[in-house]
């Protein structure tokens, strides 16, 4: 386990290299690996962290913006979008 200062050095690299981010909450461990088929299969340059002590959200960073958005198109949950009144 990292101690505080050099989980920030990691955080802070990560962010510089892969800045296009998406938080989604934590899945049970066999919707993960279609998750993780994905970004092997389909993404450049990607890495991904637990967001808390619990592990309920995990982030997943990348580098190329385009790769983060069909990442979010595809897996973030459809109901928790906000929707513009109108």
């Amino acid at each position: 386990m990292m101690d505080s200062d050099a989980r920030s050095a990691w955080l802070q690299k990560l962010d510089e290299e892969c800045p296009y981010q998406v938080v989604l909450p934590r899945r049970q461990l066999s919707d993960d690996s279609e998750i993780l088929n994905f970004l092997i299969d389909h993404v450049g340059k990607f890495d991904m962290y637990v967001e808390d002590d619990y592990a309920a959200f995990v982030r997943y960073c990348f580098e190329d913006p385009m790769d983060a958005e069909i990442f979010r198109a595809r897996f973030e949950p459809k109901a928790d979008r906000f929707k513009l009144a109108g």
